[in-house]
């Protein structure tokens, strides 16, 4: 390999390592920023990783579409609407 496609190559490498590198600083941060708020305002972590992945997305009403398709489809098989199918089960016996 001639010397400078070595270079180009070493180059680009050590690029993608220094980005990953950040990007898991990054991810780091977040999971920093949602544990210390998850505690302080008792909110379930999930739910906020949830509102920060759809706030940067900009897609709430594919969330929403989505979460009701969900529940559509969930109480169609179930045939409930707000009992909990296991709680049903252990109450017929």
């Amino acid at each position: 390999m001639d010397k400078n496609r070595e270079v180009k190559i070493k180059g680009a490498i050590t690029e993608i390592a220094n980005s990953l590198l950040r990007i898991d600083a990054e991810r780091d941060l977040i999971k920093e920023i949602i544990e210390k708020l998850a505690k302080e305002e008792e909110i379930n972590k999930k739910t906020l990783r949830k509102l920060g992945r759809t706030y940067y997305k900009q897609n709430y009403g594919e969330e929403q579409q989505s979460f009701d398709e969900f529940s559509d489809l969930y109480e169609s098989v179930f045939e409930t609407t707000s009992t909990n199918p296991l709680e049903e089960a252990a109450n017929a016996l």
